[in-house]
């Protein structure tokens, strides 16, 4: 099933489905070195972000999480692609920069239609993902 939402980056990915239900605070909660998740009361903590399909409700924080991002991309340890309920404009800022596809404002709740594990395609470009199949539950 395809699903349309609203293009914030250009591109295409296809992946694995790293999801969560909380913000990821980017600036102090995720480890510029290695893209890995260090907030400590996040449930994806200790889960590295490299080369998933993020999926989340929005960023936390402040303005220096859109340098993280960006960071994590030109290193090529950040997300492959982000799916996020609505972007603010320093997530859109970063993903541009950092050339991440991305779409926000999905036609459906995208907790409800994928899990972690699940292989997503995202197209940045038209708005669209589809689940390919549905994968593992657990990280």
């Amino acid at each position: 099933m395809i699903y349309q939402g609203r293009s914030i980056c250009s591109g295409s990915a296809d992946g694995e489905a790293l999801v969560t239900q909380q913000g990821i605070s980017f600036l102090g909660g995720v480890d510029p070195e290695t893209g890995m998740i260090t907030e400590v009361d996040h449930e994806l903590y200790g889960v590295k972000l490299t080369g998933k399909i993020l999926v989340l409700p929005g960023l936390k924080g402040s303005a220096g999480a859109m340098w993280i991002i960006i960071r994590l991309a030109a290193r090529g340890i950040g997300p492959k692609a982000v799916i996020v309920s609505k972007a603010d404009t320093i997530l859109i800022g970063a993903v541009i920069m950092g050339e991440i596809p991305t779409i926000d404002s999905l036609s459906v709740d995208p907790f409800k239609a994928f899990k972690s594990g699940d292989w997503l395609k995202l197209d940045g470009t038209e708005g669209t993902v589809q689940l390919i199949s549905s994968g593992s539950r657990n990280l």
